[in-house]
């Protein structure tokens, strides 16, 4: 397993933004039976949800989330010399969705700039990787950008799309040879990975007309080639072990105190899965906050958009694990004691 301790790196300031667009599940005609459709509510706990129209992109809500995190902290762009974007929606195939956002926020031509291409635990990878880069103490300050525009990518007769929402997230880090470590824990299954798959798109697969035809799936769904297929048994079983079984073994590998925990930060697939880990890994309530109810699943903007929407005000000098779990397959858990001085900005909408 791949487990780091990274020292010398705090997060300094964490945002959010979601599209203008706010939309009810049960006003969905997926479902045409209501009594069905109020049942799927309930059990995968998402009743609204954020969506990016067209013209907007993952790139736009990074953009408004890092702007408003820079000026609440009072940052000079100058400052931030390493620019990471996380996503598997960016603007364009090439060039990287981080090297359009250093222009676009007038940061300095000498910021580092690179993409990341990772779902559900995409925040977690992605803070692993400017915190490792900051570490060594050259480069003061960084920018995480994590953002997805997910519900582009589904079929618009999939009931999956009753789970899934948008939203762009910015993260600072900053080098501190007081703060406490960062430990990571990180898994990747790639044998599996057809079972979260957009099959045609890429140069594998390169669009062609059969690619927008549609077909009828095994579940009776009508998708396409451009569309996200998922293997519902395969990431249900993926995740409600996957999950718990990464969070015990980074407790267990860095003898860290399961009671020492303020929170619980869970990648929010649905409430059917969450609440499944969270029985097998004994947590209250309390310790375990949600937001799928109000945004769905937003893929890897899930966490940091829960610390904004939900702990603003409550998640200074704690201590959390964060886990996340998908596409890839891939997995990880981290641990960080937060800052005192924590900036956590109150939720943007774009535009408004």
């Amino acid at each position: 397993m791949a487990l780091q301790a990274i020292n010398n790196v705090k997060i300094a300031g964490i945002s959010a933004c979601v599209p203008p667009k706010r939309v009810d599940n049960r006003d969905s005609d997926l479902l045409e039976d209501k009594q069905e459709l109020e049942k799927y509510i309930d059990t995968t706990g998402v009743r609204y949800r954020y969506i990016a129209e067209d013209g907007i992109c993952s790139s736009d809500l990074c953009m408004e989330a890092a702007e408003k995190l820079i000026a609440e902290m009072g940052i000079d762009k100058s400052e931030i010399e390493c620019l990471i974007m996380v996503t598997q929606t960016p603007d364009y195939i090439f060039p990287a969705t981080a090297c359009v956002l250093q222009d676009r926020l007038g940061l300095s031509t000498n910021c580092m700039s690179f993409d990341i291409t990772m779902s559900c635990p995409g925040w977690i990878y992605g803070l692993s990787v400017m915190s490792s880069i900051l570490s060594a103490g050259k480069l003061k300050k960084g920018l995480l950008l994590v953002g997805e525009t997910s519900t582009k990518a589904k079929s618009p007769y999939d009931r999956v799309n009753l789970l899934a929402g948008d939203a762009g997230t910015a993260t600072i880090l900053e080098y501190d040879e007081s703060a406490k470590p960062m430990l990571f824990e990180m898994h990747t299954d790639g044998s599996n990975y057809r079972s979260l798959i957009i099959p045609d798109g890429g140069y594998r697969n390169p669009v062609t007309t059969q690619s927008f035809e549609y077909f009828e799936c095994k579940d009776g769904i009508l998708r396409n080639k451009l569309h996200a297929n998922m293997e519902g048994d395969d990431i249900l079983s993926f995740a409600i072990h996957a999950g718990p079984k990464c969070i015990k073994s980074l407790l267990d590998n860095f003898n860290i105190d399961k009671i020492s925990i303020d929170y619980f930060l869970i990648h929010q697939a649905n409430r059917m899965i969450n609440k499944l880990i969270q029985k097998r890994l004994k947590i209250d309530d309390a310790h375990c906050p949600y937001n799928i109810e109000e945004f769905g699943n937003t893929s890897s903007t899930s966490i940091p958009l829960m610390i904004v929407s939900k702990l603003k005000d409550r998640i200074a000098s704690k201590r959390i694990i964060a886990c996340g779990f998908g596409t890839g397959l891939a997995w990880g858990a981290l641990c960080a004691d937060l800052v005192e001085d924590l900036c956590v900005v109150e939720l943007k909408h774009l535009n408004a």
